[in-house]
């Protein structure tokens, strides 16, 4: 005689959920923890669908048991969009939340790369020289959602190409607002010499780039 397995009880339903959401919660605060001491710049690129594929296994469980994933299912959903927006709208999964100020002085302080996920960054150039500069250098600086500032001294030759997916873009007095707004700039002064190249994109936001 066959026997099927009795439908899981409303408080199992109750525990998979916390569980599912405990896990979660845990796995991004590990990754928020290490960002912030500044341990390792965490793979959130990497996360997301792990967690994903967590909610995925547990709602699977849950429908073999005869519960109903119901929240599990919105939790999925969630994270889905986050994945897509951040494809869609070039949003950088890492770099925390927050407001943010770069100062580096020399190109050896100078990074390869910036990101901030949503909030402002601004990254001050104003102490750097052309003799600082040495060669010619480059930097690329990113913001998911919100406002990107870069500010650099009136003697630097710069080349910038900055990019808003949707929002705003002011490179000096060069302005472009809508989708896909794009400006370019340089290299400035007479065009010898080093020169410092600026990649600069915003998701959702605003970027700025003006003389200090």
């Amino acid at each position: 005689m066959s026997t099927t397995s009795p439908p899981a009880s409303p408080l199992e339903r109750v525990r998979s959920g916390r569980l599912v959401a405990g896990l979660l919660l845990v796995l991004f605060g590990i990754g928020w923890l290490l960002e912030v001491l500044d341990v390792i710049d965490f793979p959130w690129d990497v996360l997301f669908p792990i967690a994903l594929i967590l909610v995925g296994v547990a709602i699977v469980v849950a429908s073999r048991s005869g519960a109903r994933p119901g929240g599990l299912i919105a939790v999925g959903i969630v994270l889905t969009g986050v994945m897509v927006l951040g494809s869609a709208i070039d949003f950088p999964l890492g770099g925390g939340v927050g407001e943010r100020l770069e100062r580096p002085a020399t190109v050896s302080e100078l990074r390869d790369e910036y990101v901030l996920g949503i909030g402002q960054l601004t990254v001050d150039l104003t102490d750097m020289s052309v003799a600082a500069l040495g060669a010619d250098a480059r930097t690329r600086v990113r913001v998911g959602v919100g406002q990107l500032v870069v500010i650099v001294p009136e003697d630097l030759p710069v080349l910038v190409f900055a990019r808003a997916t949707v929002g705003n873009v002011r490179v000096f007095e060069d302005e472009e607002g809508g989708f896909g707004a794009e400006r370019e700039a340089g290299p400035g002064l007479d065009g010898r010499g080093p020169v410092l190249e600026l990649v600069l994109s915003v998701g959702l936001g605003e970027v700025e780039v003006r003389r200090g």
